[in-house]
């Protein structure tokens, strides 16, 4: 069974769509995380399987348990359709060592869970979990898509318990990386106080404290839209769409967004960058495709250019600078992208 099999059969197992031998099957996954014997899970599986099967055990367990803490999960009792209650008791006990106290503490710590704030239109207001990190490090959070969030700390995540409707929101005050569980019908967002932040499935960082100045997101692979989050409206600005290795910066007191390349650019597509007497376009050809990035330049004026040299592990901005150092050029960073600039080479 491959990622994509194994995914949907989760999805139809949370909601309550897969044959009694599909579900005793994702049980057994599941109870083999506590077990020695280790699973032929990959890490994104692994999360996948425990968001998905702790969101079934949540319905019947943690609701049954602890009936006090049912008003600050939901304003009525889910009705499960598993009939576990016989069984909440070993169920919990797995899934406490499976997912560890991180987890389960967002629905049995104190003061974790709590009502949700104003929803945007169409987003309904009911079993809203709110996990904030009081830890000294990052700690990882299980969303019941098979998404997953690290959160830094002192930041907060809110999230539904169970995503319906056509879109999955979630709310996020300070800093974390989300990856994104691929769904082309339902979007993804991450509201923060300054900007919304629309996906399909993808990984990315979204830093947007309290109070800050500015609020950033940085893609590391797949695209995402940025948006302004217009006070006291739930309509979407314009936004932009952000690529891998570039970021989006919204300035809360200009109100303005910008999309520019993160200060260090990382490498998505590793290669041997040594070239013996080649073009100047291969060279920054071979660049683009390595990061990611938009490299633009006059190929009329680079046409009888070559480069001789070996690049090792010098970050991007100094493989640049290398090169403009040899031929005499150099380059400028606008709107996401490079700008390369080049005297015209003599023909030999």
């Amino acid at each position: 069974m491959d990622q994509s099999e194994f995914r949907t059969l989760l999805h139809r197992y949370q909601t309550g769509s897969c044959t009694d031998a599909e579900k005793r099957r994702i049980e057994a996954w599941y109870t083999g995380l506590g077990a020695e014997r280790r699973l032929q899970l990959s890490p994104d599986e692994r999360t996948a399987l425990e968001a998905t099967v702790w969101q079934r055990i949540a319905d019947r367990t943690i609701l049954s348990a602890a009936p006090d803490e049912t008003s600050l999960l939901s304003s009525r009792p889910v009705a499960g359709r598993f009939g576990w209650a016989s069984v909440g008791v070993r169920w919990a006990a797995v899934a406490v060592f499976a997912l560890g106290a991180g987890l389960a503490s967002t629905y049995w710590g104190r003061g974790l869970a709590s009502r949700p704030a104003s929803a945007p239109a169409g987003v309904a207001e009911a079993r809203w979990v709110v996990y904030r990190n009081n830890l000294a490090h990052d700690t990882r959070v299980a969303l019941p898509d098979g998404s997953a969030v690290t959160l830094t700390p002192a930041s907060q995540l809110k999230y539904p318990r169970a995503f319906t409707g056509a879109r999955r929101t979630v709310y996020l005050t300070g800093e974390a990386f989300f990856e994104v569980f691929h769904d082309d019908h339902h979007p993804f967002s991450v509201y923060t106080e300054q900007v919304v932040t629309t996906v399909l499935g993808t990984t990315f960082r979204v830093r947007a404290y309290a109070g800050q100045a500015e609020a950033q997101v940085q893609v590391r692979t797949g695209a995402v839209r940025v948006s302004p989050r217009t006070a006291g409206a739930t309509a979407l600005a314009a936004g932009v769409v952000v690529r891998p290795n570039q970021q989006a910066v919204y300035s809360v007191g200009r109100g303005q967004l910008r999309r520019e390349l993160v200060p260090q650019p990382a490498l998505l597509a590793p290669q041997a960058f040594v070239f013996d007497d080649r073009p100047v376009a291969e060279v920054l050809t071979a660049l683009q495709k390595a990061y990611g990035i938009a490299i633009e330049y006059d190929a009329a004026a680079l046409h009888h250019c070559t480069l001789n040299l070996s690049l090792g592990q010098e970050p991007l901005f100094e493989k640049l600078d290398i090169i403009c150092q040899t031929l005499g050029a150099s380059y400028e960073k606008a709107d996401g992208r490079i700008l390369f600039h080049s005297q015209p080479c003599p023909a030999e």
